[in-house]
C-alpha cells in the first residue's frame, strides 16, 4: 500500500497515512524461474576430393533444445496506491469518469463526491514452455588451384517459437526449413603468386535463434493489469478498508480488460489490460493484437571484402571493408484497442500486416533500419618474446533500429519486444519526419593498439616476467534529445545527434605477471600478477541528460481553454501540454499522432510549452467549490540537468593476485 497527495477533505489523521507512506518494500516474489538449454552436435566430413580442384566436404545437424519454467512476480498480491485529493481520471489519462472532489470539512460530502483515486497494479510471469532449434549445414572448402580458394556453404534451420498460454487456444510461431536459408560464400586468392598478398571476399545471411523475452512477455507468460477505483466516504477515510480483494470483488479478468466495469461487485470501476496475449486464435487483431500470418525470420546480411599482406616474417599489413545490414527485424508493433489498452502485432516493421495496419490509422509504416559500414587498417607482428597489434577503423552506424538491445533505452536488453516501433510516432520525430540518423553506438574514428613483451631471466623458461598494455582513442558517441510522448520515453524531439557527441573516450590497461616454475621437470608454476584498468584514472564523460523536460506529454481530454474545474479536472495537468503548448486541435491521442504526421508536426509545441516561463496554469485548490480558481505561473520546464553529463568512464581499477598450476 502506498499513500501520496493526503489533502483537502481527507487528512492524514483520517486517512491513518501521510503523503509517501507504505507499509511494503515490494509485492514482487520469485517461487522459481529455471530454464535449461540441451544441444547436440554432429558434422562428418570427406577430404580430398578431386573435381575440377581439391574438395574438402564437410556437413553436419545441430540441435538446441530450450526451456523455461517460471513463477514471479505480484499477479496474486496486487500493488496498490491511493491518492486524496486527486480524480480518477487524472491516473488514466481522463478516460473515466469521475465525481467531483468532496469540499472539506466540517461541510458535509456532497452526494456523488470522492475523496480521490485509487490505483492496483497486478503484474507478473507465469508459465512453462520449450522449444526445438534444429540446423543443417554443407560446407566446401574448394582448392581450385594454387592460388584460388573457394568456401561455399548453406545452412537450413527449422524453429518454433513457444507460447506461454494454453495450447488449445494458442499458436505458436514456426519458421521451416525453408525459412530460414543461409548462404555463406568466400574465397581467398594469392595475388602475387608468392603467398605473400592474400585477396579474400565474403557474403552471407546470418538469422538469430529467438530469446524467451517476446513469448514470455506477449505469448501467455506475462500477466500485467491496473484496476482504477474512486475513494469515497461511504467506503471510509481509513486506507485499510482498500484490499485485493475490495477492489476486485467478483469482476473477471476479461481479455483486454473493461473500460468502464458493468455489474462488478468490487470496487474498480475501468481495468486495463496492459499483456494482452498476442497469439490467441482466432481473436479479433484491433482487440488482443495478433501474429503476422506472413512473418519473415529477422535476417541481417553481410559482406567483406580484405586485402592481406606479408611484410617479413610474422609481420602482417591489412586493410578491409565490411558492410552489415538489417534486412528484417521481428518486433513487437503496438496499437490501441477500444478499452484504451495495448495491444500488438508481432511482424516485421515496415513490412506485411504491420503496414496494413498503419494503413488504415492513416499513418506511415516505419521498416527497422540499421546500416554499418567500416573500413579497417590493421598491422600485426608476433616474435618469440613479443608482439604488437595497431588498428584504425573508420566506421559509420546509421538507422533507427539499434538491434536486440536497445540503446535508445540505455542499453535495454529485451530482444524482439523493445520500444522501437510500440506507438505511431516512433520511428519519427516530432515533426513527422523519420528518425534515421547515426545511432546511439556510433564512433566515427577508433584506434587500437596492445601489445606485450616477455623477459625471460635465465634463458631457460623457469623465471619469466610479461608485461602487456592495452589502449584507445574513440569518437564520442552521438547525443540526441528527447521528449516523453504518452509515456513512450524515448521519442526523439528533432533529430538525432542534435546535442552533438560526447567527448573522445582514451583509456590504457597494463598487467604485468611473472610465472616461477619448480619441482620435478618443472612441473608447478606459481604466478603472481597485477592487472590496472584505466590506469591514468581517466574520467571520460559517456553520457548527458538527453531527456529535455519532465512532463509526458499527451493532447489531453475535453479541454476548455486550460482552465481548471470541477466539470474539467485535467486542465493544467501535464497531460494537457501540447494543448497549453498552442497545439489547439490536439484534444486526444489521436489528433496528435495525426498533427506529426499531416506536415505541422509538434516539435515547436513542445519547445513553446517547455521553454515559455508566461504560460501559466489554472487550478481550483482542494476543498474549494468550483469556479475559486488561482493562477500559477510556471517556470522553464526544461530539466535543469538537461545537456549535463550524467555518466562517466570507470575510474582506475587494480587487481592482484596469485594463481598456482600444476
Amino acid at each position: 500500500m502506498l499513500c501520496s497527495q493526503v489533502s483537502g477533505p481527507a487528512t492524514a489523521a483520517l486517512t491513518g497515512c501521510t503523503q509517501g507512506f507504505q507499509n511494503v518494500s515490494t509485492n514482487s516474489q520469485v517461487s522459481y524461474d529455471v530454464s535449461t538449454r540441451t544441444t547436440f552436435d554432429a558434422d562428418a566430413g570427406f577430404v580430398g576430393l578431386n573435381a575440377g580442384g581439391r574438395h574438402n566436404i564437410k556437413f553436419g545437424y545441430q540441435l538446441n533444445r530450450l526451456f523455461n519454467t517460471v513463477d514471479r512476480g505480484y499477479a496474486d498480491l496486487g500493488l496498490i496506491q491511493l491518492f486524496y485529493g486527486r480524480l480518477v481520471n487524472a491516473l488514466d489519462g481522463g478516460a473515466t469518469p469521475s465525481g467531483p472532489l468532496c469540499p472539506t470539512a466540517p461541510a458535509p460530502p456532497t452526494p456523488g463526491c470522492v475523496l480521490g483515486s485509487g490505483l492496483m497494479t497486478r503484474f507478473g510471469t507465469v508459465g512453462e514452455a520449450s522449444s526445438d532449434n534444429h540446423g543443417l549445414f554443407v560446407q566446401d572448402s574448394w582448392q581450385v588451384n594454387s592460388r584460388l580458394t573457394l568456401n561455399l556453404g548453406v545452412r537450413i534451420e527449422n524453429e518454433s517459437v513457444p507460447s506461454f498460454g494454453p495450447a488449445a487456444t494458442s499458436q505458436a510461431i514456426t519458421f521451416g526449413w525453408g525459412d530460414k536459408i543461409s548462404p555463406r560464400i568466400g574465397g581467398a586468392f594469392d595475388l602475387t603468386g608468392d603467398g605473400k598478398t592474400k585477396l579474400i571476399a565474403n557474403y552471407g545471411w546470418f538469422y538469430d535463434r529467438f530469446k524467451y523475452e517476446l513469448p514470455r512477455g506477449s505469448f501467455g507468460g506475462d500477466f500485467f493489469r491496473r484496476d482504477f477505483f474512486d475513494l469515497t466516504p461511504a467506503r471510509g477515510y481509513n486506507y485499510l478498508g482498500y484490499t485485493y480483494a475490495n477492489i476486485l470483488g467478483n469482476t473477471p479478468d476479461i481479455l483486454g480488460g473493461q473500460c468502464p466495469i458493468v455489474g462488478g461487485t468490487g470496487y474498480s470501476i475501468c481495468q486495463r489490460d496492459f499483456r494482452i496475449a498476442t497469439n490467441i486464435i482466432g481473436a479479433d487483431i484491433f482487440e488482443s493484437g495478433g501474429i503476422d500470418p506472413d512473418i519473415k525470420a529477422a535476417r541481417q546480411s553481410e559482406y567483406t571484402f580484405g586485402l592481406e599482406r606479408q611484410l617479413g616474417q610474422n609481420f602482417v599489413l591489412a586493410g578491409r571493408y565490411t558492410h552489415k545490414q538489417v534486412d528484417r527485424a521481428i518486433e513487437d508493433v503496438g496499437v490501441f484497442n477500444a478499452q484504451g489498452s495495448e495491444a500488438y502485432i508481432i511482424g516485421n516493421p515496415g513490412l506485411g500486416l504491420v503496414c496494413e495496419i498503419s494503413r488504415q490509422g492513416n499513418y506511415p509504416c516505419t521498416k527497422a533500419n540499421r546500416k554499418y559500414d567500416a573500413i579497417e587498417v590493421r598491422l600485426d607482428k608476433r616474435a618469440t618474446n613479443y608482439f604488437f597489434n595497431i588498428n584504425y577503423t573508420w566506421s559509420r552506424l546509421f538507422g533507427n533500429y539499434s538491434g536486440l538491445a536497445s540503446t535508445d533505452e540505455g542499453g535495454r536488453n529485451s530482444p524482439n519486444v523493445n520500444r522501437y516501433f510500440d506507438l505511431p510516432p516512433l520511428g519519427f520525430t516530432a515533426d513527422g519526419d523519420p528518425d534515421d540518423g547515426l545511432l546511439a553506438t556510433d564512433r566515427t574514428h577508433v584506434v587500437k593498439a596492445y601489445g606485450g613483451y616477455s623477459f625471460d631471466w635465465k634463458n631457460n623458461g623457469v623465471n619469466r616476467t610479461s608485461v602487456n598494455a592495452f589502449t584507445t582513442f574513440q569518437s564520442g558517441t552521438p547525443l540526441t534529445t528527447i521528449y516523453n510522448l504518452y509515456s513512450l520515453g524515448t521519442t526523439i524531439l528533432t533529430g538525432r545527434g542534435d546535442l552533438g557527441r560526447t567527448e573522445m573516450f582514451t583509456e590504457t590497461d597494463l598487467g604485468v605477471n611473472h610465472r616461477y616454475k619448480f619441482g620435478r621437470d618443472n612441473r608447478f608454476s606459481i604466478e603472481g600478477f597485477v592487472d590496472i584498468r584505466n590506469l591514468f584514472n581517466e574520467s571520460n564523460v559517456l553520457g548527458v541528460q538527453n531527456n529535455i523536460s519532465g512532463v509526458n506529454f499527451a493532447g489531453g481530454t475535453a479541454i476548455t481553454g486550460g482552465v481548471a474545474s470541477a466539470s474539467n479536472p485535467n486542465a493544467g495537468n501535464p497531460s494537457t501540454a501540447l494543448v497549453l503548448g498552442g497545439c489547439t486541435t490536439c484534444q486526444g491521442e489521436l489528433q496528435v499522432f495525426q498533427t506529426i504526421f499531416n506536415g505541422t508536426g509538434i516539435s515547436q509545441f513542445v519547445l513553446n510549452y517547455i521553454n515559455n516561463n508566461n504560460i501559466g496554469t489554472t487550478v481550483t485548490p482542494f476543498g474549494q467549490p468550483a469556479g475559486a480558481l488561482v493562477q500559477t505561473p510556471q517556470a522553464n520546464r526544461t530539466l535543469n540537468t538537461y545537456g549535463q553529463p550524467n555518466s562517466f568512464q570507470a575510474g582506475r581499477d587494480v587487481r592482484f593476485g596469485f594463481r598456482f598450476y600444476f
